[in-house]
């Protein structure tokens, strides 16, 4: 079977292209580059576009793409007059340079596995699926394989599709279940040239669930196996942290427009799970909306406003409590340095 894909995708010259947009990346991207030139039983190469980084990222880049053909950089025209002009951009600025026959994301601050990527497109010949994706492993510091990884264990591997309903119902960020959109998936390019499926540069958070929810929407068969071989690292884990909130107001507008017009709204038309789903979709982020606003109001100290902001939604309250503490507690640290040690 390994045999057979090889030798069908070997026809095109490059099996996979890594797609990495890269903003202030400098400590972690030659490691992430690294792991994706070090896949096994593939031909690949990384794409890698430098959103306006003003640290070291050009400098690793240009070390890294002279030392071996297969890295590609590709700085993202106007990123460098002023604020960068975010993933979406970046990554389809990858997309269009692109030359393999399969498309994964690697973010450059994460890693993969050397068999990860044999064993996707493998997964992806058996099962007839245009999008895989793996069981991604959290970490902070070092990277440990044996990790668990986000998905449920079990004590053999197993396989799952997801349709169009379950990936908007995994995708609330305020329920429990796992969310299916932090899964990097590799995907067919073919699939997402024949349906004009590219990044919405709009937004800036939850641009790949927007991705695979249109090609969800216009038929592709996603797979997904409990094989783990995709390191995720993990920022800051406060709500403050990941939470803006034009940020997601421009996430809602996008899925909003989605519901309405195009394939999406003719998914819903055809199904009452489509339908309640992106009406609870839209619920949770209207939720996060107002968690992002009683965060930044208590950022900038305006404690009152956040605290009655958040007494008129209780279901946030969970959700709030740690973060807000973190937030008290980085206000008052300089205070706590100055007083003298017995006033302490």
């Amino acid at each position: 079977m390994a045999d057979h894909l090889l030798s069908d995708a070997r026809g095109t010259f490059v099996d996979v292209s890594f797609i990495m947009a890269a903003h202030n990346a400098a400590p972690w991207i030659e490691t992430a580059i690294r792991s994706a030139l070090a896949q096994t039983g593939v031909a690949v190469e990384v794409v890698a576009v430098d959103d306006g980084s003003r640290d070291g990222t050009a400098t690793v880049l240009a070390r890294l793409a002279e030392a071996d053909p297969r890295v590609r950089v590709i700085p993202l025209a106007g990123a460098g007059t002023g604020a960068p002009r975010g993933p979406s951009s970046a990554r389809n600025a990858a997309l269009d340079a692109a030359r393999g026959r399969w498309i994964a994301i690697l973010d450059a601050d994460d890693l993969i596995l050397p068999d990860r990527t044999r064993t996707l497109l493998d997964l992806a010949l058996a099962a007839d699926a245009d999008i895989v994706a793996d069981n991604p492993i959290p970490f902070t510091g070092l990277f440990d394989p044996q990790s668990p990884g986000m998905l449920e264990g079990g004590r053999e591997p197993y396989l799952f599709e997801i349709d169009l309903a379950k990936y908007i119902a995994s995708n609330q960020m305020l329920s429990p279940v796992t969310k299916l959109g932090y899964l990097k998936p590799v995907m067919r390019a073919e699939t997402l040239r024949r349906h004009g499926i590219r990044y919405d540069e709009g937004v800036r958070i939850g641009e790949d669930f927007l991705l695979c929810l249109e090609a969800l929407a216009a038929g592709a068969r996603f797979v997904v196996t409990s094989y783990a071989g995709y390191g995720y690292r993990r920022g800051p884990t406060s709500l403050s942290h990941r939470l803006r909130q034009a940020d997601i107001a421009r996430l809602d507008a996008a899925f909003a427009a989605r519901a309405e017009h195009g394939r999406l709204a003719a998914a819903r038309a055809q199904s009452a799970e489509i339908r309640h789903g992106s009406r609870a979709y839209r619920d949770d982020l209207a939720m996060m909306q107002v968690i992002a606003r009683v965060i930044e109001a208590a950022q900038a100290g305006r404690w009152r406003e956040g605290a009655v902001l958040a007494l008129r939604h209780p279901r946030t309250w969970r959700h709030l409590a740690a973060t807000l503490l973190a937030v008290a507690g980085k206000r008052l640290r300089p205070r706590l340095h100055a007083l003298p040690i017995g006033q302490r």
